[in-house]
């Protein structure tokens, strides 16, 4: 009778903890569950994360595109003006040109838009 009470206690022991590890099991497949979850949004937050980086990337790319096309009409309208400012000063400088080939009086200021322009 020893050796049965033995095995009913170790039996009934035995049944305890299988009946505590069913229950371990069940919350740890409910963990799991909600682990799987987060990770989903995790991936689905990282793959957005990603999506907004390449556009970010693709936006600055962009943006220099742009500022090269800015500098190049800046420097076309400078050299436009530049060159719109020359053609003025040779017309005044061949108007003044003419004159002095017309006996007219030239002054100081005339005499240097001649030198300025290469006419003289």
């Amino acid at each position: 009778m020893v050796y049965h009470n033995n095995v009913k206690e170790y039996a009934d022991a035995a049944q305890e903890y299988h009946d505590k590890m069913i229950v371990i099991f069940k919350e740890a497949d409910a963990i799991r569950a909600d682990s799987d979850a987060a990770h989903k949004e995790f991936v689905k937050a990282q793959e957005a994360a990603d999506e907004q980086h390449r556009l970010f990337i693709q936006t600055q790319k962009e943006i220099r595109e742009l500022n090269k096309v800015i500098i190049g009409l800046k420097r076309k309208t400078k050299e436009s003006k530049d060159e719109s400012i020359r053609e003025q000063a040779k017309k005044e400088a061949e108007e003044v040109y003419n004159q002095f080939k017309l006996g007219e009086k030239l002054n100081t200021e005339d005499l240097m838009l001649l030198q300025r322009s290469g006419l003289l």
